[in-house]
């Protein structure tokens, strides 16, 4: 089997890994572009807003928080869970 065959070969059997980054990338286009709480418009080539906001990815919709929004949202879930007894 010389080089090129074996290159088709290894295209052809990409791993799970692979497929799954490209289906996450492919998300990535179906990003809104404000928060989906308050809506805050998000700078998509803001580095810090980049860095800071969260992506929610459930299923095959995608939603995106403000870092206010998300601390609000995880207080809201940690304080549900310390009233449960």
């Amino acid at each position: 089997m010389n080089r090129r065959h074996r290159r088709a070969l290894k295209k052809q059997t990409s791993s799970p890994a692979q497929q799954k980054m490209a289906e996450q990338v492919a998300k990535f286009g179906k990003l809104p572009e404000k928060c989906c709480a308050c809506e805050k418009e998000f700078d998509k080539k803001d580095r810090s807003m980049i860095e800071s906001w969260s992506v929610v990815v459930k299923q095959e919709v995608v939603r995106l928080f403000c870092p206010q929004c998300i601390n609000k949202a995880k207080e809201a879930i940690d304080g549900s869970h310390t009233n449960i007894k």
